[in-house]
């Protein structure tokens, strides 16, 4: 199937997955073509109108070269010029995921589709293209600059090859769709793993044989943030068909009942990450942003502006990130108290197998926990300038930055989520008990990773645990 864009209305969430998740084509719709033709030559209009006023890139030298006004001619010269795009220079061992990329190039074109990139059609079509050819490697090191040329330059050297006129190659490396494509993934995979943490604390609720008091419906109407509201109907759903006999008779552990406001937290993050996201995805950002034509200015007017600056990315992922680093603090007391419960067989060791256990998990949570501590410390603005000799570059983007702490934090949710998974497994196991109905598929296939432990000879506990974790970590694109 094949994503038809005619505005930036088309620019939403479940379209952006189409195109990086399912590999979707891009179609710049007829209706589309002509607003960008249109907006071309009202651009154009503007610009013969008066070729001395300024208009950064375009009748002056771009960066450090801003104050240098250039004459008709070497405008044009300029354009044809730059036609290629320069490659990155950044360098390191990890990349952005390829739907990422595709990402990028998606939100790329929003800048476009209206006209406000002051671009021929050609040129939207040239970038759509780019979904359907090989796709550039984009490291995730070395791409924290002023804007967002750097990570671009990476991205928009495999242009297909064709002539740039004036007020066109700006629009190419400049503008935010960088930071609005990293927020995106955030947004999408971060909901997927919040229902993940959902289902494996229900697993471990049930384990622990601990009272459901904690997630009664009163509780619901006496809920006052609508956040922690759905978190707690959520986590409801799961023992829908739980029975309360067997459980202790007391209260559980502190880590247990606060289960209901602290993944009402992370629902509250998750949400504002995926309005930030839409938001973000849909904006017009770049520099200089081309103004549509109105009746009082019959033109247009272009603009320089701080478009390349996506303010509200950086710190909607730290929240995300400060959330995963909760809940791995969560998944570790859980894995603990199973294994030390008095009223479970000590490091849940199976009576009929060598008497270890699965103790060597609760050892294993501290270190996934600590770094996702580490990954959850907050992104701030570089305190150095982020141009080098091009003295207006002052300040740099962290949003490639958060991505990247992103990107380890959320391995370490899945790695503590497989920990305590495998912890509850093991709890069933040697109580000979089941969980609530609706917890059985997760419990089986949890198995399916990592059987239940009756003896240590033989097993290789960390490749069973990494296929774990690597499942968990497909499971917030597959639905």
């Amino acid at each position: 199937m094949t994503v038809v864009l005619d505005s930036r209305k088309d620019f939403t969430l479940e379209n952006l997955r189409r195109v990086s998740v399912t590999g979707e084509s891009v179609l710049i719709s007829p209706g589309a073509k002509k607003a960008i033709k249109r907006s071309r030559q009202s651009f154009m209009a503007y610009l013969d109108s008066d070729r001395t006023q300024f208009i950064y890139g375009t009748t002056s030298e771009a960066g450090q070269g801003a104050s240098k006004r250039i004459n008709p001619e070497q405008q044009r010269q300029l354009a044809r010029s730059r036609s290629r795009v320069r490659p990155g220079g950044g360098f390191g061992l990890e990349y952005v995921p390829e739907r990422v990329v595709r990402m990028i190039i998606f939100a790329r074109l929003a800048n476009y589709i209206e006209g406000n990139a002051k671009a021929r059609p050609i040129e939207a079509q040239r970038i759509a293209s780019m979904l359907d050819r090989p796709l550039p490697k984009l490291p995730l090191s070395g791409q924290v600059g002023a804007g967002e040329i750097l990570p671009l330059a990476h991205v928009m050297n495999f242009l297909p090859e064709g002539e740039t006129e004036e007020g066109e190659w700006m629009a190419r490396i400049n503008g935010s769709p960088v930071s609005s494509a990293l927020l995106c993934d955030v947004a999408l995979t971060a909901r997927g793993h919040l229902s993940l943490a959902t289902q494996i604390f229900a697993l471990s609720v049930d384990a622990y044989a601990a009272p459901l008091t904690p997630y009664s419906a009163s509780l619901v109407r006496y809920a006052r943030n609508p956040h922690e509201k759905r978190a707690l109907r959520n986590l409801r759903w799961w023992f829908k068909t739980s029975s309360h006999h067997g459980r202790i008779a007391h209260q559980a552990p502190v880590s247990w009942r606060i289960l209901p406001a602290v993944l009402g937290a992370v629902e509250e993050a998750v949400a504002i990450a995926e309005e930030t996201a839409s938001i973000s995805l849909s904006s017009v950002t770049d520099n200089p942003v081309y103004i549509l034509p109105t009746q009082s200015e019959p033109l247009g007017r272009a603009i320089s502006t701080g478009g390349y600056h996506n303010a509200q990315a950086a710190p909607a992922i730290d929240d995300i990130n400060a959330r995963f680093a909760d809940l791995c603090t969560l998944a570790d007391r859980h894995t603990m108290k199973l294994h030390s419960a008095d009223h479970l067989p000590a490091n849940l060791a199976d009576p009929k197998g060598d008497g270890w256990g699965t103790g060597l998990l609760s050892f294993l949570q501290v270190g996934y926990g600590e770094e996702a501590r580490h990954a959850a410390r907050r992104s701030f603005l570089p305190p150095s300038e982020g141009g080098g000799i091009a003295g207006q570059n002052d300040v740099a983007s962290p949003s490639m930055f958060a991505y990247q702490k992103h990107t380890r934090a959320r391995f370490c949710l899945e790695a503590s989520l497989a920990l305590l998974a495998s912890s509850a497994s093991q709890a069933f196991w040697v109580t000979n008990r089941k969980p609530s109905a609706r917890l059985v598929p997760i419990l089986e296939c949890v198995r399916d990773y990592v059987p239940p432990l009756t003896s240590t000879v033989g097993r290789d506990m960390g490749n069973e645990l990494h296929a774990l974790q690597q499942y968990f970590q497909a499971l917030p694109l597959s639905n």
